[in-house]
This record gives structure tokens, C-alpha cells and sequence, in this order.
């Protein structure tokens, strides 16, 4: 995940769009998040589960910048191919790209280096001017929106999920000033 959010940051001036757009989903995601859990003695309020919420959008904005680059290079490389080894291995990039959410036991993973191979792949065949850049701007458009919204309501069920395998050894903590009285009292 390191990679991807160094290998397509996301701006500041993005960040602060993304903010604009989904801050109110973080807000109302977090608020749900907090009364559903207010009496399991957690220690993040409503702003700290907020923040995390943000966090996604920064997650979301890299991988879908991640997308749209691999997309963008598979689809310039398939149009400025030349010979047919290099031909056939631009195809089996974009089959493995496009079997990427298929599960089974013969699963393949685009990884880190089917992505370097592609980017390599980019470089050699397609010219300068019209290669993609890891740091083009984020495209604002309705699979974005579908994205990140998924992304968020995913971290809230995580961040829900641990609270909930908490709850058990949180009721049974006890302050010090608790402590004290019971070592007293014993």
C-alpha cells in the first residue's frame, strides 16, 4: 500500500476537493460509527473515527490514480505494439489486469511487478508525448465517486469490526483511581 500512495500521490489542492465532496459522508459515517458503539467504552470519539474516514479518501485517490494509469498504459501500449512477442506480452498484462478481482485457486495478482513490467513495457513502445504520468491529476468522475464511497464505508465496517473484538477487554480495564479503591477494599 506504501508503494501506491508514494507511486501517485495525492495533492493537496486534490485533497482538498476530496474533502468538500465526501467530508459530510465522513461526518455522518463517523457519527454512525460512535453512537453504535457508545457504550463499549471505546476511546476514539467522533472526531478521531472522522480523520481515519479521511485517511480513505487519500487511499482511494492513489488507487484509482493507480487505475486509471494502468488502464491508460495497457490501452496505449496495445495501440503502438509492433512485434508479436511484445504484442503477446502486453495481452497477457491486460488479461492478468482484467482477471484481478476473479478468486480461485489458480488466481494471479497484478502486482508491483507486472506494473513495473508494464511501465518498462510504456516506456519502450509508446512515444513521449503521449505517455500517462503516475502524477496526472485525479480524474473527479462517477466511478470515482462509486470508488471512494466504497473505500469509506469499508474502513467504517473495519474500524467497527474492531471495535467490536474489543469490547471485551475494555469492559474488564479499570482506571487507576479504580485500581486503588478496589486494592483497598479487597
Amino acid at each position: 500500500m506504501d508503494y501506491i500512495l508514494k507511486s501517485f500521490p495525492v495533492t493537496e489542492e486534490e485533497y482538498v476537493v476530496l474533502d468538500k465532496k465526501y467530508g459530510q459522508l465522513a461526518e455522518y459515517a463517523a457519527w454512525q460509527l460512535f453512537k453504535k458503539n457508545s457504550k463499549s467504552n471505546h476511546t476514539d470519539d467522533q472526531t478521531d473515527i472522522s480523520q481515519e474516514l479521511r485517511i480513505s479518501f487519500l487511499i482511494a485517490g492513489s488507487y484509482f490514480k493507480r487505475q486509471m494509469y494502468i488502464e491508460r498504459c495497457l490501452e496505449l501500449c496495445k495501440l503502438h505494439v509492433k512485434d508479436k512477442f511484445t504484442k503477446r506480452l502486453v495481452k497477457s498484462l491486460e488479461d492478468l489486469w482484467l482477471r484481478k478481482t476473479h478468486h480461485g485457486a489458480n488466481r494471479q495478482k497484478f502486482g508491483p511487478h507486472q506494473e513495473k513490467m508494464l511501465d518498462r513495457l510504456a516506456h519502450k513502445i509508446v512515444p513521449k508525448a503521449k505517455r500517462p504520468r503516475k502524477t496526472a491529476p485525479l480524474v473527479f468522475n462517477s466511478k470515482f465517486n462509486t470508488y471512494c464511497k466504497a473505500i469509506t464505508w469499508n474502513r467504517q465496517k473495519t474500524l467497527g469490526k474492531g471495535y467490536t473484538r474489543e469490547k471485551p477487554i475494555r469492559d474488564q480495564m479499570a482506571s487507576l483511581s479504580e485500581y486503588e479503591y478496589l486494592a483497598n477494599n479487597k
